[in-house]
């Protein structure tokens, strides 16, 4: 296998584990992901197992369906993990956030006396 072919075959497996991982995680299955990609859940199948390449359309579909932007389907699993590891502490934060507001409101009316809020 010529040098050009192996590293076309790397890009196209990075391309379709990354798919799948993205889809894996944001929790669709591959009808859904589908879908909203519009295209049939067998090709995109085809697409996460390597078997098919997608146009620039399609890939910006799935991009689209996902959430992410097209290169990030191309990005190193490592990248993205850490990517990820952002995101969620970003979430939690914000989770953090809204149950202490949350809990602070419910306090509040529990008590009949209102705080003015910080």
């Amino acid at each position: 296998m010529t040098q050009k072919k192996q590293q076309g075959e790397t890009i196209k497996n990075l391309l379709s584990h990354n798919i799948r991982l993205y889809r894996e995680i944001i929790g669709y299955s591959q009808e859904e992901l589908a879908e909203k990609a519009g295209i049939s859940p067998p090709f995109l199948g085809a697409i996460e197992r390597g078997e098919k390449w997608p146009s620039p359309e399609t890939l910006a579909g799935i991009a689209t369906g996902l959430k992410v932007n097209p290169y990030d389907l191309f990005k190193p699993e490592h990248i993205i993990s850490r990517d990820i590891n952002r995101l969620t502490e970003k979430m939690l934060a914000e989770i953090k956030k809204t149950v202490n507001q949350t809990v602070k409101a419910i306090n509040v009316s529990l008590q009949g006396n209102p705080e003015p809020e910080k």
